[in-house]
């Protein structure tokens, strides 16, 4: 029976894969729709959130006037996986700054949280929402999602989509946000 559900399960996927698309975005390549998603994102208010991470309760507040990298994740995701490496590099290369935050949501169960923190050293704050939360935190795009929110809560990059190749993703990690963040960190008064 289990064998039969995953054979339907894999089966719709590969279905719905080839599904045309009937939002404003028809007929354009995989570039131009993440360049126009993030041009609706940039100069927005990163959403409001609350969340437990170790007990503590975690909010929008806990990050005023801090420069933020949010990811968001779930273990069941290739490329989100495949990022793991790379983040852990950028969180150690950053942690020391002030003025920085560096915080990942998933919604997978807490179970799932702890062997993925254990299996890839997370040292960053994972932050456990629901599904729901997760698409309204990254704008309703897919996974992996990754932000940086300046220190007035002004989301100033996003990206979404990556590889799963471990090493062309770390790579890719640093191409992407090392320099921004570091731009972004100069122009973030200190606490």
């Amino acid at each position: 029976m289990k064998y039969l559900a995953t054979i339907s399960f894999i089966f719709g996927c590969v279905l719905s894969y080839g599904q045309k698309t009937t939002s404003k975005y028809t007929g354009m390549d995989y570039d131009s729709l993440m360049k126009a998603r993030q041009e609706q994102a940039v100069g927005k208010p990163f959403a409001s959130f609350s969340a437990l991470c170790k007990n503590n309760v975690f909010t929008n507040d806990s990050l005023k006037g801090k420069v933020v990298f949010v990811n968001l994740w779930f273990a069941a995701c290739p490329p989100c996986m495949a990022e793991m490496g790379g983040l852990n590099e950028l969180y150690d290369s950053l942690k020391t700054k002030n003025n920085f935050e560096f915080i990942s949501f998933t919604y997978d169960p807490p179970e799932i949280i702890d062997s993925v923190v254990k299996l890839y050293n997370i040292s960053y704050k994972v932050l456990r929402v629901t599904q729901q939360d997760c698409y309204r935190l990254n704008l309703n795009n897919g996974f992996p999602a990754s932000l940086i929110v300046n220190g007035k809560g002004t989301i100033k990059y996003l990206n979404v989509g990556g590889y799963s190749d471990a090493e062309k993703v770390r790579q890719s990690v640093f191409d992407l946000y090392y320099s921004r963040l570091l731009n972004e960190i100069k122009e973030a008064p200190l606490n």
